[in-house]
C-alpha cells in the first residue's frame, strides 16, 4: 500500500486506505460521527422518539386535564379599582370601562370573564354587558382591562354601574 493514502485503523491496527470509512479487517466504522455510522443514527432515531414521545405525553397530559374548578376560588380574583368614561368613536356613542382586577390566589388564571351591570338614575338595571379576556392574571398580581360597550340607552342614563367577576379558567386547563 501506499503511505501518503493509507493510515491506521484505530480499533485492529491494521494499515488501510485513508478514505475508508469502514474497517476492512475488524468492520469497525471509522469517523466516529459520521451519519452513515449505524450507532449515530441508531442514537439519533432514539433521540427523535424520546422527544416525540415526550411531546405526545404532554399533549394528551394537557388535552386530558380539566384544570381548577374556579368556584372554590371565587372570592380570590376581585375587582379593585374601576372607572366608567363615555367617548365617541365612528361617530356612534362608546362607553369605556377601564378596571383593575387582583388575583389573591395562588394559581394563573385566564379566561376572565366580567359581568358589568348599568343603571340609571333611580338604580334600575338598563344594560349589561359580558366581557371575557385570555390574558392570564398572575398570582398574588394585579391586570388592568379595558371593556368596551356600545350603549343601548341615550349615553344621559348612564349613572352608575357595577362590576362582577363571573369565572375564569385556570391556565393549565385544556381550553
Amino acid at each position: 500500500m501506499n503511505n501518503e493514502a493509507t493510515k491506521i485503523c484505530r480499533y485492529c491496527a491494521e494499515q488501510i486506505k485513508a478514505t475508508a470509512k469502514v474497517c476492512p479487517q475488524c468492520r469497525q466504522w471509522l469517523p466516529g460521527f459520521s451519519l452513515r455510522n449505524p450507532a449515530i443514527l441508531i442514537f439519533a432515531l432514539c433521540l427523535w422518539c424520546f422527544i416525540c414521545s415526550v411531546a405526545m405525553t404532554m399533549f394528551f397530559k394537557r388535552l386530558t386535564n380539566p384544570g381548577v374548578d374556579f368556584s372554590a376560588y371565587r372570592d380570590s380574583i376581585s375587582v379593585v379599582e374601576s372607572r366608567m368614561n363615555f367617548g365617541m368613536e365612528d361617530k356612534e356613542p362608546v362607553i369605556y370601562v377601564v378596571t383593575v382586577i387582583t388575583n389573591k390566589s395562588d394559581l394563573v388564571w385566564k379566561g376572565v370573564e366580567l359581568d358589568a351591570r348599568f343603571f340609571d338614575k333611580t338604580g334600575t338595571l338598563i344594560d349589561a354587558q359580558a366581557w371575557c379576556d385570555n390574558l392570564p392574571i398572575w398570582p398574588h398580581g394585579d391586570s388592568a382591562f379595558r371593556i368596551r360597550v356600545k350603549p343601548s340607552h341615550d349615553l344621559s342614563d348612564y349613572q352608575s354601574y357595577k362590576l362582577f367577576v363571573r369565572s375564569a379558567r385556570d391556565v393549565h386547563a385544556r381550553y
